[in-house]
């Protein structure tokens, strides 16, 4: 239901290339495009890899993102974000 108050179809949200299922099934069925974000060796998706994606959709022409969807611990790997990491994702976003 959170989603759907937060994107309109054709928005391009992304999510961590291992994330869990059923948000990216919730977010094609809302006509949300999808921006698979890889993780880092650590199983997280950081600041570092959303700015590479972003950057990449920039030099490209490709649409910008709308949102990022993150869960942490993440389900499925269990890798869990530390506060400074939350913190720059959160800074990145703003």
């Amino acid at each position: 239901l959170a989603f759907t108050s937060c994107f309109d179809t054709g928005d391009v949200v992304a999510i961590a290339s291992s994330g869990y299922p059923c948000y990216r099934n919730i977010l094609q069925a809302l006509g949300c495009d999808l921006a698979n974000v890889r993780i880092n060796k650590n199983f997280k998706l950081t600041a570092t890899e959303l700015r590479s994606e972003i950057q990449n959709r920039r030099e490209s022409g490709k649409k910008a993102l709308k949102g990022l969807i993150l869960s942490s611990p993440s389900n499925p790997t269990g890798a869990m974000l530390s506060s400074d990491e939350i913190k720059e994702l959160c800074e990145l976003c703003d």
